[in-house]
């Protein structure tokens, strides 16, 4: 099981940790916007699948400021994916390699004008994941038209393939040469 000591990471002043508490109740607000149109015992539900007896394959990380106010949360899950069903630049050969991926199901940030800095955060905190999982790819939603991701596009350049319209893919340190990835991070930063 993954710990905060291993994936925390701050991002312009926001802390990311895994967000392990069986009680939801400081993410209502949250995911009420995300969920608008289920119920509180629909959203418990999905919430139980994701951070219940399942937190190898799924979890939730939540970015709070120095006043340690929820503002921000993503819901990850692991998956393997096939070359061919990938469809990325470089991945047309159709050979059989399976790519494990850890993607954010939902990005939410309380607030329009704190978007930019949680979703960073939250990326941020969620490539730590993905390199603790060993993931080859983080797949996060389109980032190209999406001002919200303005500093993950800044900062991840290099590693950004677009699969379609609707999902980004970032190459981790697994797929490239960790001192190149570092290097290259740190200069994009």
């Amino acid at each position: 099981m993954i710990t905060e000591k291993e994936i925390s990471s701050v991002w312009g002043g926001l802390r990311v940790t895994p967000y392990e508490e069986k009680n939801i109740e400081s993410l209502v607000p949250l995911l009420q916007v995300e969920f608008s149109n289920w119920s509180l015992n629909k959203i418990q539900s999905y919430m139980n699948l994701v951070i219940g007896k399942t937190n190898d394959v799924s979890g939730v990380l939540v970015a709070r400021n120095e006043a340690l106010y929820n503002v921000g949360i993503t819901i990850y899950t692991l998956q393997q994916i096939g070359t061919g069903f990938l469809n990325l630049g470089g991945n047309e050969n159709k050979d059989d390699k399976v790519y494990n991926i850890l993607v954010l199901e939902n990005i939410i940030a309380s607030s329009p004008i704190l978007e930019k800095s949680v979703f960073m955060a939250l990326v941020e905190g969620a490539v730590k994941v993905a390199e603790y999982f060993e993931c080859d790819y983080l797949e996060l939603p389109n980032i190209s038209s999406d001002k919200s991701f303005e500093f993950v596009k800044k900062k991840y350049a290099p590693y950004v393939e677009k699969a379609d319209n609707f999902r980004t893919y970032i190459k981790t340190q697994n797929n490239v040469s960790k001192d190149k990835f570092n290097e290259e991070i740190s200069l994009n930063s």
